[in-house]
């Protein structure tokens, strides 16, 4: 029983209420290895909404956004969960709309607001406080638990000290069950090392070339909109996506964000670069939705397929040297993508 269900058991709450089914998907990432994202836009949004009705109380908009803001790791949310992110997400994993969508709209003195549907907390007869409560409980919880998690991630990178320790928390990383956002930052700090010391040429003419390093950048956290980038090999310009799929529509989609931009994709998966892209040109063929001409389009217009190999190799050639500088940046961009830094 997830923590979520025993929650629910305390309150004579049933596990087959909606809301406790959708509490326990958005959960999961509570596990020390899930590699389920946080995505706490949704739970921020339900929590207050849920503060509301157990208070009594409806808030403006721009209230309910703040609060969610002042959460722990929420400074950074937007305001799609309280539009229609949560109502769209909950349609489609639990199957109901109208009524029983969590979002409903209204107005406080005239301006925008937003309440919890009662008529979702009064699903199958439950007591709409006591569920209301749960919520609150729920992500109070997970909040606690997440954040343990990320204590004690944060305290193997600062705990690093040799090149087996190194290998070891990067074996972890690229481990099949091990959390998207540790991915994305372990390969960034792979690749950043990879490049740093390599240098290019450039300049206005043959005569006038000036040696510039290379230097990888992240473009922000990984679930940030980035138009579908997330590093950038200055001065080059290149473009980098981090991925675990294989599904050759979120390439083609990638290609369209950037105007079918030439992209590099670090790809989660133990194949090497050349099975990715014939899998990935063989089911474009396959599903007919494009004609052969804008297939090869697309296939040519990637870089450059950096799989597990590739980074293993990497991690396999670091210089002793490099330890205290990489397991640095390994702590920085952890603490950025996490908002312990906000």
């Amino acid at each position: 029983m997830t923590f979520v269900e025993e929650i629910a058991k305390n309150y004579g709450v049933s596990t087959n209420n909606l809301l406790v089914k959708y509490l326990v998907r958005k959960t999961r990432a509570a596990e020390r290895g899930s590699k389920a994202r946080r995505s706490l836009g949704n739970l921020y949004a339900l929590f207050v909404l849920a503060d509301d009705y157990v208070n009594d109380r409806t808030s403006r908009f721009t209230d309910l956004l703040a609060r969610m803001r002042s959460l722990p790791f929420g400074a950074k949310l937007q305001n799609h969960p309280l539009d229609n992110r949560l109502n769209d997400e909950f349609s489609r994993q639990l199957g109901v709309s109208g009524a029983l969508l969590p979002v409903r709209p209204t107005l406080v003195g005239g301006q925008k607001a937003r309440i919890i549907s009662e008529d979702l907390l009064r699903q199958d007869g439950a007591n709409p406080k006591a569920v209301a409560q749960v919520v609150l409980d729920a992500v109070q919880t997970y909040i606690g638990l997440i954040t343990a998690n990320q204590s004690s991630a944060l305290e193997e990178i600062q705990a690093i000290e040799t090149l087996e320790d190194l290998a070891e928390f990067f074996d972890e990383a690229f481990a099949a069950n091990s959390d998207a956002r540790l991915f994305e930052i372990a390969s960034y700090v792979l690749l950043a090392e990879h490049y740093r010391g390599q240098m290019v040429w450039i300049g206005p003419s043959p005569d006038q070339l000036e040696i510039k390093p290379l230097a990888l950048f992240r473009t922000g956290r990984t679930n940030a909109n980035d138009g579908g980038i997330d590093f950038v090999l200055q001065p080059l310009g290149r473009f980098f996506q981090v991925t675990e799929t294989l599904d050759f529509r979120k390439y083609f989609l990638d290609f369209e964000k950037v105007n079918r931009y030439p992209i590099s994709f670090v790809i989660k998966i133990e194949k090497d670069a050349l099975y990715v892209k014939n899998r990935i040109k063989s089911d474009a063929l396959n599903s007919y939705q494009y004609d052969i001409a804008t297939i090869n389009i697309y296939m040519n217009l990637f870089q450059e397929i950096i799989t597990l190999e590739n980074l293993r190799y990497i991690a396999r050639n670091i210089s002793e040297l490099s330890i205290d500088r990489i397991k640095n940046d390994l702590s920085l961009q952890f603490q950025l993508e996490y908002g312990l830094l906000d």
